[in-house]
């Protein structure tokens, strides 16, 4: 089968700057796609990243064409609306082209997607599942006897069986990096060379009630040995990868720090000379200096760190199972120490839970400057499958359906005094000119100052006559409208037959 593995493209794009800001220092190869088509033996598969790469609507189309099979990854309800866009487009242009769904947001929300045309969804891991699934759709067999899939026909919706995880992550092939155009990625260093991401674990033991990741993976925690890692770092080398951003959810984890020594030592053996960054909590990295340090050694440059809040009362809401020891003067240890390695940080903060006091959210963020270089602050979602989702949507808070998500809508009750508030403190954050001089004057944040500069100049530069539309609506009418209402106004100006009418004209069908 002709196969396209395919991350949306931007049929829909929000103005002015996409809700992803992560995006400003993660921008590497995903590891996802490849690694699907690593395990598609015997298919000819193509990857089209629509993050990245913004093609001419013909050329779009001609790719959907070509296909036999899709299959769309989508992670997050920030990009359901525009994921919803493009497999109605799909359907525009090819009715009986079957779509496969996959990753977080199906995985919760498989009927909801199945309902709006999908033909079937890969729940959770997809490496043996979907090969059985398009070997299903090759030979006409019936969908029933694929474990892990939910799936549609004309008698309604089905959801199979659950498939076990796989238990040897070494067993995985190794990701096809050579289907993949590295020329558009780039992590913040901007290091001559490519940058791509890499996967040496799957899930987390956690039990964070903001977060996902635990769901998805039942709170089991898989890792690949240091020696499969190195090996798809030796391939990642050779395809001229200078730049590594490891995408484990939570990598710096307390049940690995024997493994990520290996790494560690790997990587200066092999004598990489990668940059790379990654995900960590505050504890493990207070209680792991020694090892910490030897991540430096090995060309650590950022950590994406998980705070979340300065209040311990915070924490104990969010199940974040830290130590007592919390807040802006303890986190400042955790800084001094990793800016004196030589490593950004990013702080990651969560606002806007339920029971949190506005006076709680900006305490948070008025003193993230003592803790990290950038703040990364995410106004609370409730997510389908986690406590925190059960918990609000109980306690009769949920503001609106989850399905979609926008970053002008609150997802929480009476959380929108903490949007406005974050919304003035971002502004004044960036065009401050004394902390935009101090940070390009410094080595270090140079890199990323320029990297937020450029992402938000991309954005600006991508106005339009809709997403104007949108962003001036709000600003004038949409203020006083229910969560829902907004929603709903997207939804019906751009999931419309008269919209996509409009984009197959423009592909020339």
């Amino acid at each position: 089968m002709k196969i396209l593995m395919l991350t949306p493209q931007s049929l829909y794009r929000r103005w002015p700057t996409t809700p992803d800001t992560t995006k400003m220092m993660t921008n590497a190869a995903p590891v996802t796609m490849p690694q699907l088509a690593g395990a598609l033996k015997g298919h000819d598969v193509r990857i089209h990243d629509g993050n990245v790469y913004d093609l001419p609507l013909k050329e779009y189309a001609a790719l959907i064409l070509w296909a036999d099979l899709v299959g769309i990854n989508v992670m997050c309800s920030y990009a359901a609306l525009n994921t919803e866009l493009n497999l109605r487009f799909i359907k525009k242009l090819r009715p009986d082209l079957p779509v496969v769904m996959g990753g977080h947001h199906p995985t919760f929300q498989d009927a909801e997607w199945l309902e709006r045309g999908a033909d079937a969804v890969v729940r959770r891991e997809g490496e043996i599942t979907f090969p059985e699934l398009a070997a299903a759709f090759a030979s006409g067999a019936p969908l029933s006897g694929v474990a892990g899939v939910s799936w549609r026909d004309g008698e309604g919706i089905h959801r199979n069986p659950d498939r076990p995880f796989i238990k040897n992550l070494d067993s995985l092939p190794f990701p096809r990096w050579d289907l993949v155009d590295f020329s558009g990625y780039y992590l913040y260093f901007r290091k001559p060379g490519r940058s791509a991401c890499v996967e040496t674990g799957r899930g987390c033991e956690q039990h964070c009630s903001f977060c996902q990741v635990g769901p998805m993976w039942h709170n089991t925690h898989r890792f690949k040995s240091p020696e499969r890692v190195i090996e798809e770092m030796r391939l990642l080398k050779k395809n001229g990868v200078t730049q590594v951003f490891i995408v484990d959810d939570n990598y710096g984890s307390s049940l690995d720090t024997e493994r990520q020594a290996r790494i560690y030592e790997g990587m200066r053996r092999e004598k990489f000379n990668f940059d790379w960054g990654g995900f960590f909590r505050h504890d493990y990295i207070r209680s792991n200096r020694g090892l910490m340090k030897e991540a430096a050694a090995s060309d650590l440059k950022f950590a994406c760190v998980g705070f979340e809040s300065v209040e311990g009362s915070d924490l104990k809401q969010f199940n974040k199972g830290n130590p007592a020891a919390v807040g802006a003067q303890t986190y400042e240890e955790e800084y001094s120490f990793l800016k004196s390695s030589g490593i950004t940080v990013f702080g990651f903060i969560v606002i806007g839970y339920p029971g949190q006091s506005q006076a709680a959210a900006i305490k948070t963020i008025e003193n993230a400057h003592r803790f990290c270089d950038y703040p990364v602050v995410t106004v609370y979602k409730p997510l389908p499958g986690t406590a925190g989702y059960r918990r609000t949507k109980q306690d009769g808070l949920l503001a609106k359906d989850m399905f979609y998500h926008d970053s002008f809508t609150v997802a929480v009750r009476g959380t929108r005094p903490i949007l406005a508030a974050y919304n003035k403190f971002f502004l004044r954050y960036l065009a401050n000119p004394a902390r935009l001089l101090r940070n390009l004057l410094n080595p270090r944040l140079r890199p990323v100052e320029t990297a937020i500069i450029t992402w938000f100049s991309l954005g600006l530069a991508r106005a339009n006559r809709q997403n104007l539309g949108d962003f001036f609506w709000f600003l004038f009418k949409g203020r006083k409208s229910g969560e829902e209402e907004v929603i709903e106004h997207l939804r019906k100006k751009y999931i419309s037959e008269e919209n996509l009418e409009r984009l197959a004209r423009k592909a020339g069908r």
